[in-house]
């Protein structure tokens, strides 16, 4: 199911007429179309059935676990039949970068780069290096063939206390995980038109493949993160096809956390582009010149990171803040304005991004005119699964297609092992946490939509939402059922957006604005009243009516 998001077309008016897509009087540019798949946090659960992890662990989860590998096959063969040949998957490529997950990913790639001639370009996210240098991994939710679930590491030093080990859990770091997708755009080929890397010292006029494989090396692309420790970056520019520049931006920074053992330990960098300009103040100059060139050599240029670099809360952002708190709503991965602004003066008009789960697109304007299209991809593992197409002659023409991921072949592989679960829990004098309904799923996307009304109610209600909407909620009667109703569907908006909108039928929302209005009717303005004020224009954001 595809649908056309936005098409965006401008027009110049010429003495001698109208000039469309040409940019001179010579020839018009090539049309371009470029797949984009986000977030696939792939676990080899194909190959290792051991690795599958529970339901449990899944509602709670932003995104699914073992039903990824299915989802990554099953979009890259839609890919297939559209004839695009052109892939980016923009960060977060397996669970949490372990050695097992990432080498079923590259053989994945591999093959369908033997099979189908395609091309494929990754970057760095927050799973995929979970830390820079790897890290042990240590999981307490694989499920066994009971129904019950065991712990498994990748630390061997923790072997003897009720733990399996298995050492390819480890989590990869840079050097393993470009090594591992070299391939892939984070290593100079015969077959580019041109490649480079913030640290290059040549460019595009003398380039030639050699010197570019001789300044391609991890220890080559270092730089001074704070105090005297070094760290690397993977951004790269490429051109895969003739006129077409593709920008890999690294918006990765691992910040040193304390020492353990002797070691330095690090935090994680879902922070993305909020600690970038700060810490990496290489990129915003090597981005200005890269466009720059790309203006004045004719090329067509696609930014893409696996980190958001414009608000992805359709403007609801400084209202959850207000009332509901700054922790809410990943408020703090949202981009400064400030960012924004640096990269759109840089010289950055079309950016994708991942990172959030959420399908959605903001305009920035600049103040000379300029504007900045932040183009969010939604996760192939989670509620709405789906991809994006960018179909692209030029950054001032060019096109954005969903692509629903509802046909996975393979996606209730593990519901007998689920029943399984199901009935462990309950045989152990537990209630399971989530819904057994989601076993009677008749297709992927079905199944997605299921965990995420279990992850709604069990994670992101009782986290995100004010006590005295919690309290209203615990009350019987139909107004507690249409507000629990009414949060599920503002969930469902703001990961999904457009994919969603339309399924919410008028007579629904007719009954969320009578709440509204009977609530605000009332004489006293008390905490209720004001937070159910807040939720409103909250709500309102998020079905693209504010």
């Amino acid at each position: 199911m595809e649908l056309k998001e936005l098409r965006f077309l401008f027009l110049f008016l010429f003495a001698v007429g109208i000039q469309g897509m040409c940019r001179t009087h010579a020839a018009c540019k090539k049309t371009h179309r470029i797949a984009f798949i986000a977030d696939a946090h792939v676990q080899n659960v194909a190959e290792h059935p051991e690795l599958v992890r529970s339901m449990e662990s899944q509602v709670q989860s932003t995104r699914l676990f073992n039903e990824n590998y299915f989802a990554l096959i099953a979009a890259l063969e839609d890919v297939v039949k559209r004839g695009i040949t052109l892939v980016v998957l923009p960060g977060d490529l397996t669970d949490d970068g372990q050695l097992v997950n990432q080498e079923a990913v590259k053989r994945i790639l591999d093959e369908y780069t033997r099979n189908y001639g395609g091309s494929f370009f990754v970057t760095t996210g927050n799973h995929d290096p979970l830390r820079p240098f790897g890290t042990e991994c240590t999981s307490r939710n694989f499920l066994t063939s009971t129904g019950r679930t065991i712990a498994r590491t990748s630390d061997a030093t923790l072997r003897g206390e009720g733990i399996e080990v298995d050492t390819l859990l480890r989590s990869a770091g840079y050097k393993e995980m470009m090594d591992c997708y070299a391939g892939f755009g984070y290593f100079p080929q015969p077959a580019y038109h041109y490649w480079e890397t913030p640290f290059s010292s040549y460019d595009y006029d003398i380039y030639d493949y050699g010197r570019a494989l001789m300044e391609s090396p991890i220890d080559k692309r270092r730089y001074l993160l704070c105090d005297s420790l070094v760290a690397n970056d993977a951004s790269y520019l490429v051109e895969p096809v003739e006129g077409l520049w593709l920008l890999a931006i690294d918006g990765g920074v691992y910040l040193p956390a304390g020492m353990k053992n002797g070691k330095i330990q690090y935090q994680g960098s879902g922070l993305g582009y909020n600690n970038v300009l700060k810490h990496k103040p290489f990129l915003l100059p090597w981005v200005k010149k890269v466009a720059e060139e790309a203006k004045r050599r004719n090329k067509t240029l696609v930014a893409f990171c696996h980190y958001p670099l414009a608000d992805f809360n359709r403007g609801a952002s400084p209202l959850i803040e207000a009332y509901w708190g700054k922790n809410k709503f990943d408020l703090n991965r949202v981009p400064a304005d400030s960012i924004t602004e640096a990269f759109m003066e840089a010289g950055i008009h079309i950016h994708v991004a991942g990172h959030m789960h959420v399908n959605d697109m903001s305009v920035k304007i600049g103040k000379d005119g300029s504007s900045l299209y932040n183009i969010q991809v939604p996760s192939i593992a989670t509620c709405v699964p789906a991809y994006k197409i960018l179909t692209i002659s030029d950054a001032d023409d060019f096109e954005v297609s969903t692509i629903l991921l509802d046909s996975v072949p393979g996606f209730d592989r593990f519901f007998p092992l689920y029943e399984k679960e199901y009935a462990y829990t309950l045989s152990s004098g537990k209630k399971p946490i989530w819904s057994k309904e989601a076993l009677l799923s008749k297709n992927y996307a079905e199944f997605c939509e299921c965990q995420f009304k279990d992850l709604v109610r069990v994670r992101f209600i009782p986290n995100d939402v004010p006590s005295v909407l919690l309290d209203s909620l615990s009350q019987p009667g139909m107004r507690a059922q249409l507000l629990s109703d009414l949060l599920l569907d503002l969930y469902r908006l703001r990961y999904a957006g457009d994919l969603v909108r339309k399924s919410i039928p008028p007579e629904r929302l007719k009954r969320y604005q009578d709440m509204f209005e009977e609530v605000s009717r009332q004489p006293v303005s008390s905490e209720f009243v004001i937070q159910m004020a807040a939720l409103e224009r909250i709500f309102q954001c998020f079905l693209g009516t504010e």
